[in-house]
């Protein structure tokens, strides 16, 4: 018993390692899903506890700092389409004006100076955004077309994703809690003891 219980746990420790050393895509869908574009099966994972941390708010939008590209392929990293988290959109050329001329860095910046970014929901690979790029002629929504023109000259742009912000009690669907794991691991370790005493 003692051994099968030390190789859950270096397991457990070994996954929840694993976890925190490499990008993990925060989505529901699985990766078929994902490779074809197919979001209609999306949940939307940035959750009202998330506001301040990973989106802000600002005229009933919700505003998503998403990566620091505006290319759908740079670098060995993949920016996912808004779609992949249900609710979010490209900003329209309304929403791309309040974007460029009324938000500001100071308003991606907690109180703690923390950038409030959501990289890890929409992107493959890449974990941060390019906080010295930020400024109203190197943000966009709509991706950079590749392999045009403009790609060179705007393929490095922010981009943002914005959603209508929930209706006041309406939640999006939350994370499960790592806890999970943990839990399926004490009630198996359990069943197991439970098991062993009566073959004994």
């Amino acid at each position: 018993m003692n051994k099968f219980v030390v190789y859950i746990v270096i397991f457990i420790v070994a996954l929840s390692f694993s976890s925190l050393s490499q990008a993990t895509l925060i989505t529901n869908l699985t990766q078929v899903e994902i490779d074809s574009a197919d979001y209609s099966n999306a949940e939307d994972h940035l959750t009202d506890d998330l506001l301040g941390v990973n989106y802000i708010n600002y005229k009933g939008y919700d505003w998503a700092w998403v990566s620091p590209v505006n290319l759908e392929t740079s670098g060995g990293n993949t920016l996912y389409a808004p779609e992949l988290q249900k609710n979010w959109l490209f900003a329209d050329n309304a929403l791309l004006n309040i974007l460029k001329n009324e938000l500001t860095l100071a308003d991606f910046t907690n109180d703690s100076g923390d950038i409030i970014h959501s990289v890890e929901f929409f992107n493959s690979n890449y974990e941060h955004v390019d906080v010295a790029d930020f400024n109203s002629d190197f943000v966009n929504s709509e991706w950079t077309v590749e392999g045009s023109f403009m790609s060179g000259l705007f393929g490095g742009q922010e981009t943002f994703y914005v959603r209508e912000a929930p209706t006041a009690g309406i939640s999006p669907t939350p994370i499960p809690e790592p806890l999970t794991i943990l839990i399926f691991a004490s009630a198996f370790i359990l069943l197991h003891t439970k098991l062993r005493k009566k073959s004994v």
